[in-house]
């Protein structure tokens, strides 16, 4: 809660004003992490070639992952849905429709010949949602990588997983 109020530049009396308790904090940041999924969803949805869509959003996502805070919270929140069904099942519908929503960006891109029609979608989906899941705990012992050097071997990774070359 310290380093939310920190983050925040606010006291917990003032942060109690705003949320009803640790849990609903949480949420609301559950939300806010489903309304820029929708976005990178959107952007998917949208990208005449799945890999190059992909790709082009990297280092974004890069970027908010190896932001020190972010890590420290997102490595917190994670702890907590272990411990508390609410959030647990907040985060879920969330990883749910990303993975839905990569599962099926996939398959597009392996109709249209963009994907290598032997790739395992959901395999993949999961080893792409790995990896961005352990950025933030890994950043934090390997703060001398370069988030540039991170978003161009991920772009070289999936180029080279997801291509039908």
């Amino acid at each position: 809660m310290q380093e939310i109020c920190d983050t925040a530049g606010i006291s917990a009396g003032a942060l109690y004003r705003y949320f009803e308790s640790k849990e609903a904090i949480i949420v609301a940041l559950a939300d806010e992490e489903r309304a820029e999924n929708a976005e990178l969803i959107a952007h998917l949805s949208a990208a005449d070639d799945i890999v190059d869509g992909l790709c082009e959003v990297v280092p974004e996502i890069i970027a908010v992952l190896r932001n020190e805070q972010y890590g420290r919270l997102a490595i917190e929140i994670g702890a907590e849905a272990t411990r508390n069904p609410v959030i647990a099942e907040v985060f879920e519908r969330n990883e749910s429709e990303l993975r839905r929503a990569l599962s099926d960006a996939l398959e597009r891109g392996q109709k249209c010949g963009a994907v290598d029609p032997a790739l395992d979608v959901q395999a993949m989906v999961f080893l792409v949602l790995a990896l961005f899941d352990g950025i933030p705990g890994r950043s934090i012992f390997a703060e001398k990588i370069l988030r540039e050097q991170i978003a161009e071997t991920l772009q070289w990774f999936l180029r080279k997983a997801l291509r039908n070359a």
